[in-house]
């Protein structure tokens, strides 16, 4: 049977953590959001919902994997958010916003997640015209 739930340690702190998309109809949008979980505190999880354009072919980007210019680094990465390194930038920068995870916290933007981590993500903004 599949888990669900992936694990993540950071500074001795266990993270349980999923990555679900939904496409929604009409619109040419998807979200996916990312469900993150202090170890034993499933009631104040950290929330962060990526609203982007989907993909006619590859689907939700940010799951596929996409080239977003980082300004901080200089460099052009691959950024996927399933991927574990993605995931611990995510909680770090939802410490750094104030989820210490055994507090409730509003659901997060995580393309302004993603530009305060040097991302550039204009590519990824709906409506785009």
């Amino acid at each position: 049977m599949k888990r669900k739930l992936r694990r993540i340690t950071i500074d001795n702190l266990e993270y349980l953590y999923s990555v679900t998309d939904k496409y929604h109809l009409g619109t040419e949008t998807s979200t996916l959001t990312v469900k993150i979980y202090l170890e034993g505190q499933k009631q104040t999880p950290l929330v962060i919902d990526f609203l982007t354009l989907d993909h006619y072919f590859m689907g939700q980007i940010l799951k596929s994997g996409v080239k977003l210019m980082n300004r901080i680094k200089g460099i052009e990465e691959i950024v996927n958010i399933n991927e574990p390194k993605y995931i611990r930038e995510l909680i770090l920068q939802g410490l750094k916003n104030g989820w210490v995870g055994t507090n409730k916290i509003e659901k997060q933007n995580g393309l302004g997640y993603l530009a305060e981590l040097g991302y550039e993500v204009d590519i990824l903004l709906p409506n785009k015209d």
